[in-house]
C-alpha cells in the first residue's frame, strides 16, 4: 500500500436550486386553474373563436386538456423556457396583441400589466393550446387565461377546420347539459 494518498476531487458543483427527492423545484411547473376562473370561457372576437362545434367536441377537448395537455405541460418543466418543448413558446407581436384583446374581453382590462409576457402552451399532440402567463419564484406558476381550441392564434391550413367560424357551442351550453342519472 502506498503512503501517498490521492486527493479525490468533487466533480459536481453545488446547485442553487432546492430539491425534493430527485426533483429540482425550479424545474417544476404548477398550473393554477383557480386564479382566473373564466379561462374556460368561449368567445367570438374578429377572426378568433374558441367556441366548439358540438357537445362531442367539447367533451373530447376538455377531457384532452385534463387528461393529456396539463400533464404534458407539467412534464416539460424547464424545457419550456429553453425552447426545447414542442408547441410551447412566448407569443410575439401580432399574436400577443390578439391574445391581449381576447383576455381583455374575457377577464376585463385589469388582468395584465404592460410587461406581462403571454405564452402558448401545447401538449405533445393535438391542436389545443392554453394561453396564459407565468409567474416565477421557487417554482414556475402558469395561469391559464383562455383556451385556443382551434389553434387560431397561429393558424395552419392543414390543421384548422375550415368551418370553425360557424361553431356556436359555448361554455354556457356545456354547463346546461343535464347529468345522466
Amino acid at each position: 500500500m502506498s503512503k501517498h494518498r490521492k486527493k479525490i476531487g468533487n466533480p459536481t458543483q453545488p446547485k442553487n436550486n432546492v430539491t425534493v427527492g430527485n426533483v429540482v423545484l425550479s424545474d417544476l411547473i404548477y398550473i393554477d386553474l383557480t386564479k382566473y376562473p373564466h379561462w374556460t370561457d368561449t368567445i367570438h372576437l374578429d377572426d378568433f373563436t374558441n367556441c366548439l362545434q358540438n357537445q362531442e367536441q367539447a367533451l373530447r377537448h376538455f377531457f384532452f386538456i385534463v387528461d393529456q395537455l396539463i400533464p404534458d405541460i407539467e412534464d416539460y418543466g424547464k424545457d419550456i423556457f429553453n425552447g426545447r418543448a414542442d408547441h410551447c413558446h412566448l407569443l410575439r407581436e401580432k399574436e400577443a396583441k390578439v391574445a391581449k384583446e381576447i383576455i381583455k374581453e374575457i377577464h376585463g382590462d385589469k388582468v395584465l400589466d404592460g410587461l406581462s409576457e403571454l405564452w402558448e402552451l401545447g401538449g405533445k399532440t393535438e391542436e389545443i393550446r392554453l394561453i396564459g402567463a407565468f409567474v416565477t419564484s421557487n417554482i414556475h406558476t402558469f395561469y391559464p387565461l383562455f383556451i385556443d381550441h382551434h389553434h387560431l392564434l397561429y393558424p395552419d391550413k392543414h390543421y384548422n377546420s375550415p368551418d370553425y367560424k360557424k361553431f356556436t357551442f359555448t361554455k354556457e351550453k356545456i354547463q346546461s347539459i343535464k347529468p345522466v342519472k
